[in-house]
């Protein structure tokens, strides 16, 4: 039997995919910020309207639709940055993506509730949970995984790098950090550049796993 192949990524080359990336559309970008934040300013309204004015029943109703909209928003974006690595060009309707609903829903749920545990276990499981199980969502989007074999896949395609990916995402934060500090405009940039980038390293390890 052949030894396992590490798996590897380049941060600088992740990095750099999403700098020019989200250079080359910046007004893309810009367009699916606009269009993000009316959505969530319109169901923030709504929300606001059924609790003034007491209708509890409706307030819940709002609030599963604007939990809905989130995670609908949540898979629009991965599947845009998808795109965006595979070279092609995505639209902003593709920020509506609906497909696989449930079982993105249910792997947040529980990859939340297993991060969570493992913050409480002294923290560090909590953080190794996280970076193990960060690609769940992108298999359930990128090949309609089921949510078992979304978690296991991720823990899988992770093996071997949870260093380098620890790095990775403290570097994805500090650019997040300058972007906020820079007025906060430069969040406009650094945001899809740090979502590109990991979607970038998503598809890398993905070409390099046994992963079907």
């Amino acid at each position: 039997m052949e030894p396992r192949k590490s798996l590897t990524f380049s941060k600088k080359e992740a990095i750099n995919f999403g700098f020019y990336t989200v250079k080359n559309n910046l007004f893309y970008f810009i367009s699916l910020f606009v269009v993000v934040l009316l959505v969530y300013a319109a169901m923030g309204i709504l929300q606001a309207v059924f609790t003034f004015g007491h209708n509890f029943l409706l307030l819940i109703i709002v609030v599963i639709l604007r939990i809905a909209v989130s995670l609908i928003i949540s898979m629009g974006l991965i599947k845009i940055t998808l795109e965006f690595v595979d070279k092609k060009k995505p639209q902003l309707s593709d920020l509506f993506y609906t497909k696989s609903l449930l079982n993105f829903f249910l792997v947040n749920l529980i990859k939340g509730f297993i991060v969570f545990i493992g913050l409480i276990l002294l923290v560090i499981p909590g953080i190794i949970f996280s970076i193990k199980l960060q690609f769940a969502e992108y298999l359930v989007i990128d090949k309609n995984k089921s949510v078992v074999d979304a978690l296991n896949g991720s823990w899988e395609m992770t093996k071997g790098v949870k260093w380098n990916l620890f790095l990775f995402g403290i570097l994805l934060f500090l650019i997040n950090v300058l972007g906020f500090v820079l007025l906060l405009v430069g969040l406009l940039f650094t945001v899809p550049l740090t979502m590109v980038a990991e979607a970038f390293v998503f598809r890398k390890l993905l070409s390099q796993s046994s992963l079907k």
